[in-house]
């Protein structure tokens, strides 16, 4: 049975007779939303012609369609009305402009998103959906593009970029903590003259749901617009293994407190939908295999220190109107400072010392504790309980070994730190 069905259409008519049918949220695309009507993206297309060197393709800007309903869907459908209280049963119908290409992989994309938020999705599309910028082509250099999100490992990986010798192109998702962050590092690695920065800014009555497990695959689709608009197909996802693994800290935390955002399972799952539906791009995360305290260790910078200590990576920084200091990205953040030999002048919100009994904390000093003498087989196991690892057998090795270095990088900090 569905909990909710939601209909996503750039027609304003259509999006209003749909919010009027029973059990039905009809959503406004590319429009503001007000408190009638839900609606978001308003000002993508026009951050789209002035951000991107050349028209998207048609396939990439269709999949923006979808994966701003997708995002709509999970902010708008509570969990709290879902029957265990996390899990929804969602259908949704999303307008595009060639929606043969999504209705053939509708299935395999509802499983990725299976994957990635929690929930059941029936998904289905139709013709209608709002058509891609013409941008006359101007000329550019770039022969990378890279998601640069404003947190330390998106830094790291535009400065390994550059440092490799690559033009990289950067792509942003705007929210009110990221922006800031973003503009200055990307103005300190001479690279805000080539940034695309897409701001969804949805609207509708609140309270929205706060989980917000599908967010990424917004980041996706503006990488996949950047690919298609400067003809460089791959685009970079910069996160260490434990962050991208994201292994259950304690048992409670294997449905909702383990985010899939960047897990390989699920980057090869939209790669393969968006290969089979026609979007050139490939999601590649090159630190897969290493730690945040090695990506930090290997940076080049004059100013190196200084530009991650401004870098934001906090998970409840929305909330705590700052970097707290204590979640689970704040802990991996600190310990990466202290693996790399590298005073951390981040501003935190809390003491680390103090907060020895704080949720997140507990939870991770839990996992280091368990695992502090096991073997691959046994960090295999319980990494392998957040998802499917990589299925080719080096791959596979390399991601456990980088998750059992990133989890003693934690025991070294949690070592060194005087708990009160």
């Amino acid at each position: 049975m569905v909990d909710l069905c939601v209909r996503a259409t750039p027609d304003r008519n259509s999006a209003i007779e749909a919010h009027k049918q029973p059990n039905t949220i009809g959503v406004h695309l590319f429009a503001s939303g007000s408190a009638d009507l839900p609606g978001l993206g308003a000002t993508l297309a026009d951050r789209v012609r002035s951000g991107l060197p050349a028209s998207p393709s048609v396939a990439a800007w269709d999949f923006l369609s979808i994966a701003m309903s997708v995002f709509a869907a999970d902010r708008f459908v509570r969990r709290t009305g879902s029957a265990n209280g996390w899990t929804r049963v969602i259908a949704l119908e999303v307008s595009v402009v060639e929606p043969g290409a999504w209705t053939a992989n509708s299935v395999k994309l509802a499983d990725a998103l299976r994957f990635l938020t929690g929930d059941v999705w029936h998904l289905s599309f139709r013709d209608g959906g709002q058509s891609r910028p013409r941008i006359q082509g101007r000329l550019h250099d770039r022969n990378a593009v890279c998601l640069f999100s404003g947190g330390l490992d998106s830094f790291l990986g535009a400065l390994a970029t550059l440092h490799d010798g690559a033009r990289p192109f950067l792509v942003s998702q705007g929210s009110t903590k990221e922006i800031g962050p973003q503009q200055r590092l990307a103005a300190a690695l001479g690279l805000n003259g080539s940034r695309f920065e897409g701001r969804v800014g949805e609207r509708w009555r609140q309270p929205y749901e706060g989980s917000t497990r599908a967010r990424s695959i917004l980041f996706f689709a503006y990488g996949a617009l950047a690919a298609t608009s400067t003809n460089v197909p791959e685009v970079l996802v910069p996160e260490n293994a434990l962050i991208a693994i994201n292994p259950p800290l304690t048992h409670r935390r294997i449905g909702s407190l383990s985010t899939r955002t960047t897990h390989p399972h699920f980057l090869t799952k939209l790669n393969a939908v968006w290969a089979s539906a026609g979007v050139e791009a490939e999601l590649r995360n090159p630190f897969f295999s290493t730690t945040k305290g090695e990506m930090l260790a290997r940076a080049h910078h004059p100013q190196l220190s200084e530009l991650a200590a401004s870098t934001y990576s906090c998970g409840k920084g929305k909330r705590a109107n700052g970097q707290c200091g204590r979640c689970v990205p704040c802990l991996i953040r600190r310990a990466s400072f202290h693996a790399a030999g590298m005073r951390d002048d981040t501003v935190y919100l809390n003491d680390l010392p103090a907060n020895s009994r704080s949720d997140d904390v507990l939870a991770v000093r839990h996992a280091v504790a368990q695992f502090r003498t096991a073997d691959d087989r046994e960090i295999g196991i319980w990494a392998g309980k957040a998802g499917p690892l990589p299925t080719d057998p080096k791959t596979r090795e390399l991601t456990i070994d980088a998750i059992g270095r990133g989890l003693k990088e934690l025991n070294d900090l949690f070592r060194a730190v005087q708990w009160r």
